[in-house]
C-alpha cells in the first residue's frame, strides 16, 4: 500500500458527510421542480434511445445472463439493478439529447438517475427518497466536477463516465442509508472505477460511458453496504482520483448547500452534442435576420474554444453518430432549415447527403475563443455581404414554468411514439407528482 495524503484535506469523508446530509435537508422548491424536469427529460430520450442498436446489444446480451427486480425501459424482461442501470443508463445517452451541467462538465442526468432508479424499484423506495437520492448523487458529481475540472475533461476524459460514477455511487447510498463510514467507501469504490474516453465520441462507447456510470454507483453502495471497504481518501489521495485524473491541485471541498445545483441544469433542444448548440441557434438567427439559403451562403466561419472543437470538432462525419459531434454539419442542418429536434435528421443517409456535404465544405471551424459556451460567426454571402453574431446556448433558465412548457413538448414528441399517447400522459404525470405520492414502481409500471 503507497498511500501518502496531499495536504490535509479529507475531501472523500467531507463529501461522505455533506451527502448524508440531504436525508434531513429541506430542499428549496425550485429543486424539486428542476429535479422533476430532469427525470422526466430523462425518459423523453430514453425511450427512444432504448430502441437505438447500442441499447439492443446491451440488452440482448445481459438478458442471456438471468433477471432481476428492476425495469428495463423498452424491454419486457427485468433484470438486476446493476444490469438495468447499466442498460437505461446507455440508452438515454444514445440520442445525445440529455440534459448538461457545467461544473460537472457533463451529463449527470443520464449517469445517476437510472442507478437510483433501479435500486429505488428493487428495494420499494418512496418516491421522495428517489428525489432526494438523485437531487444528492447530482450535486455530489458536481462537487467532484468542480475538484477536477477543466483540466480532466481537457484531457479527453469523458465527465460523464468518471464524475457521474461517483456521484452515482453517493446518490445509492443515499438511497441505501449509508452511514459515513460506508458511504467514504461507496466514494472509494466509485472512484476507482470510473472511466470513460473522448476518443470514443461519435461511437455506441460514448453512452456506454453513462451506463457504466450508473452501473458503477449501483456496485459501489450495494457493496458499501454488505462491508466492503474502499481507503477512505479515493479522492485526495497523491494516488487518488484528483491527482491522476486532472491537473488541478487539491483544494478544500467547496460544499454545495442541498438542491442549490441541480437547478442550474441546461436541458437540449437540438438532439446532438450540446458543443454545437450555441452554433445552430446563432446560424438560426442569422438566417432568418438575412434570408440566408444554401445557394446564397459563399462561406460560414464559426468560432468557438478551443474544448468545443475538440468535443465536436468531426469534420466531415460518415455516420449519423458522428454528425452529432461535427460543428461543420451543425451549420449545414442550420443553413437547410433541417429540424435539429427531429431524431431522424441525424441518421447515416442525412450524414452523406449531396446538399448538405456541400454546405459543409463551405464551413470552417475555428477554436480560438475564451472557454466557454460562445459561439461567433461570420457568414459571407455570394453577394460578398458578411453577417456577423454571437450566441450563448448556456445560460440557465430561470423561468422554470417556461422551461417545464418546453421539456412537456419534448417528452411528448419522444416518449408518445413509443408508449402511446394515454400512457405518455400517465408517465408526465406520475413524474410530476413524484415526491408526493408516485414511487419508482408505479413510474415502472407505466412503462413495463
Amino acid at each position: 500500500m503507497t498511500t501518502v495524503k496531499q495536504g490535509t484535506f479529507d475531501l472523500t469523508r467531507q463529501l461522505a458527510q455533506v451527502a448524508l446530509g440531504y436525508r434531513s435537508a429541506k430542499l428549496p422548491e425550485s429543486a424539486i421542480t428542476v429535479a422533476r424536469q430532469c427525470i422526466l427529460d430523462w425518459f423523453a430520450v430514453t425511450l427512444p434511445g432504448s430502441r437505438e442498436e447500442c441499447a439492443i446489444l446491451l440488452s440482448d446480451e445481459l438478458e442471456s445472463f438471468g433477471s432481476g427486480p428492476s425495469t428495463v425501459v423498452g424491454r419486457a424482461k427485468r433484470l438486476s439493478p446493476y444490469d438495468a442501470a447499466l442498460v437505461n443508463g446507455t440508452a438515454s445517452h444514445a440520442l445525445d439529447f440529455d440534459d448538461v451541467n457545467r461544473l460537472m462538465q457533463g451529463h449527470p442526468t443520464v449517469a445517476i438517475f437510472p442507478a437510483v432508479f433501479a435500486v429505488a424499484e428493487a428495494t420499494g423506495a418512496t418516491g421522495k427518497d428517489l428525489l432526494t437520492a438523485f437531487i444528492a448523487g447530482y450535486e455530489a458529481a458536481c462537487m467532484v466536477g468542480s475538484m477536477v475540472n477543466p483540466s480532466h475533461y481537457a484531457r479527453g476524459i469523458h465527465s460523464t463516465g468518471t464524475v457521474g460514477s461517483i456521484g452515482a455511487a453517493v446518490g445509492v447510498g443515499v438511497l441505501l442509508q449509508l452511514d459515513e463510514e460506508q458511504m467514504t467507501s461507496a466514494i472509494g469504490l466509485g472512484a476507482t472505477q470510473a472511466s470513460g474516453l473522448k476518443a470514443m465520441f461519435g461511437s455506441m462507447a460514448k453512452p456506454f460511458h453513462a451506463g457504466k456510470a450508473a452501473a458503477n454507483g449501483v456496485l459501489s453502495a450495494r457493496l458499501a453496504a454488505r462491508g466492503f471497504i474502499a481507503q477512505p481518501y479515493g479522492l485526495e489521495d497523491i494516488q487518488g482520483f484528483i491527482t491522476t485524473q486532472s491537473d488541478e491541485p487539491i483544494r478544500p471541498l467547496v460544499k454545495i448547500a442541498p438542491g442549490t445545483e441541480v437547478v442550474n441544469t441546461l436541458f437540449k433542444y437540438h438532439a446532438a452534442c450540446f458543443c454545437t448548440h450555441s452554433t445552430l441557434d446563432c446560424l438560426r438567427d442569422l438566417r432568418q435576420r438575412h434570408a440566408l439559403t444554401p445557394e446564397n451562403v459563399a462561406s460560414i466561419d464559426i468560432h468557438v474554444s478551443a474544448l468545443h472543437l475538440k468535443t465536436a470538432g468531426i469534420p466531415d462525419p460518415v455516420s449519423g453518430l458522428e454528425t452529432k459531434f461535427s460543428l461543420r454539419h451543425a451549420a449545414a442542418l442550420a443553413i437547410h432549415q433541417v429540424d435539429t429536434s427531429a431524431l431522424e435528421t441525424f441518421s447515416d443517409e442525412v450524414a452523406s447527403e449531396p446538399g448538405l456535404v456541400a454546405t459543409r465544405n463551405r464551413v470552417t471551424v475555428h477554436g480560438d475563443m475564451p472557454g466557454g459556451s460562445n459561439t461567433r460567426l461570420l457568414v459571407r454571402s455570394t453577394s460578398g455581404e458578411v453577417y456577423e453574431g454571437e450566441h450563448n446556448t448556456g445560460i440557465v433558465e430561470t423561468d422554470l414554468v417556461a422551461q417545464g412548457d418546453r421539456l412537456a413538448a419534448k417528452f411528448r414528441s419522444l416518449a408518445a411514439p413509443v408508449i402511446g399517447e394515454e400512457r405518455a400522459e400517465r408517465l408526465m404525470s406520475g413524474i410530476m407528482r413524484l415526491d408526493e405520492e408516485t414511487s419508482a414502481v408505479d413510474l415502472a409500471n407505466i412503462i413495463h
